[in-house]
C-alpha cells in the first residue's frame, strides 16, 4: 500500500499516459514503504533536513508568480494517514515510540515542518516542528510532556 503521486510536465498538464507517477525525483525517495521499520525518532539531524528541503524549495520556486498553474500543488495529503485517525494495520509502532516526536510518514509534508506523535491506541496527531513561544523546540522537556498530555485521554495513566 503506497501513496500514489501524479506528475506533472513542463507545460503544466498532467501526464497523458494515464500512468501514476511521482511528481518529483526528490519524493521518490520519501515514498516510505509500510513497516516497523518506518517510523524514526524526530532528531536535531531530520529537523535541519526538513529545513534545508524547504530552502530549497524555495529557491526552485519561480519569482514571477504568473508562471503558476493549477497543477503545481497535485499532492494531496494521504486519508490513512490524516490527523486523528488510527495508524493503518500495517505500520506496527514499538512500544518505546509512542507518544514520541516520529518524523512525519506523509508524502505531503515532506517538505513541512510537522512531525506526528502517536498514542498507546494508535492514533495520529500531528505537530508543528517551529519552536512553541519562540522558545520550546520539540525537544524541550516541557513541550514533551504537553505532547504526552495531549494525545492521551488519561495522560498520567500509562504514560
Amino acid at each position: 500500500h503506497f501513496i500514489h503521486i501524479e506528475a506533472v510536465s513542463d507545460n503544466c498538464s498532467p501526464v497523458e499516459d494515464g500512468k501514476v507517477t511521482v511528481q518529483d525525483e526528490n519524493m521518490a525517495e520519501h515514498l516510505v514503504p509500510p513497516g516497523p521499520n518506518s517510523l524514526h525518532p524526530l532528531t536535531l539531524e531530520s529537523l535541519e533536513a526538513i529545513e534545508k528541503r524547504i530552502a530549497e524549495k524555495k529557491a526552485k520556486k519561480p519569482n514571477d508568480e504568473e508562471k503558476t498553474c493549477k497543477y503545481e500543488d497535485e499532492l494531496k495529503p494521504s486519508r490513512d494517514l490524516e490527523e486523528g485517525k488510527p495508524l493503518p494495520r500495517f505500520y506496527d509502532i514499538p512500544a518505546g515510540l509512542v507518544s514520541t516526536a516520529l518524523e512525519d510518514l506523509d508524502p505531503y509534508y515532506y517538505d513541512e515542518k510537522t512531525f506526528i506523535v502517536i498514542n498507546n491506541k494508535k492514533f495520529i496527531y500531528r505537530f508543528n516542528a517551529a519552536p512553541a513561544f519562540y522558545l520550546l523546540t520539540p525537544f524541550h522537556p516541557i513541550r514533551r510532556l504537553s505532547f504526552k498530555v495531549l494525545v492521551h485521554s488519561y495522560p498520567f495513566i500509562n504514560v
